[in-house]
């Protein structure tokens, strides 16, 4: 399949052009084992006060945010235990396209976390998606989940040499570009975490 086809190819900055809204969710019964949530009406409250917050949506304009990546390599291969791959800005001090992907994934965090009513007192209650190796000897990467439900990973995979390629397949320093997508603000053990999810994933 061509890549041109199967990506859908959108820019970050297309999505950078518009403010981002939230819509606040709010847990019914919090002691509940089967959560049920409900749109929270008061838009002048802080999340942060709200103690039954269940989860807060994330829009640019009216949009949910699905971005096409740069080329990237997956660092250590697909994580079977975490269902996670880690994509490394490469070269982000010197490639102006890796910079502004970087530059915007890390607006978008800040942008939370104001929302939120975080400030830097209080900036350790995000768990930021974009991390380093304590040994800094890569680039820093962004974490990104591969969905999984009903027994399978849902996430559509192509190889421009090969038919048949698997997620699972997917190995250390491995060059792709993914279609990747915002997750809700869930707040977890304290700490508030937006999650990207990958809907495509071309290997190059």
């Amino acid at each position: 399949m061509e890549k041109e086809t199967f990506l859908k190819n959108i820019h970050h900055d297309l999505h950078g052009k518009y403010p981002l809204n939230f819509t606040i969710h709010v847990c019914k019964d919090c002691s509940a084992k089967k959560k049920e949530y409900q749109k929270e009406k008061l838009a002048d409250r802080i999340p942060k006060d709200i103690l039954n917050l269940g989860n807060i949506d994330v829009f640019a304009g009216r949009n949910p945010i699905y971005i096409t990546t740069p080329r990237m390599k997956c660092l250590f291969g697909f994580d079977k235990q975490t269902n996670q791959i880690c994509l490394q800005f490469s070269d982000v001090k010197t490639d102006m396209v890796m910079r502004s992907f970087y530059d915007y994934i890390e607006r978008l965090e800040l942008e939370q976390m104001k929302y939120i009513g975080l400030d830097e007192d209080t900036c350790d209650l995000y768990n930021s998606q974009i991390r380093q190796d304590k040994d800094e000897k890569y680039d820093p990467y962004l974490i990104v989940k591969v969905p999984f439900k009903n027994n399978r990973y849902m996430v559509d995979i192509c190889d421009k040499e090969s038919s048949a390629c698997s997620v699972t397949n997917i190995y250390n320093f491995t060059n792709m570009q993914c279609d990747i997508f915002i997750d809700k603000i869930w707040k977890y053990n304290e700490k508030y975490v937006c999650k990207w999810k990958v809907k495509k994933i071309l290997l190059i």
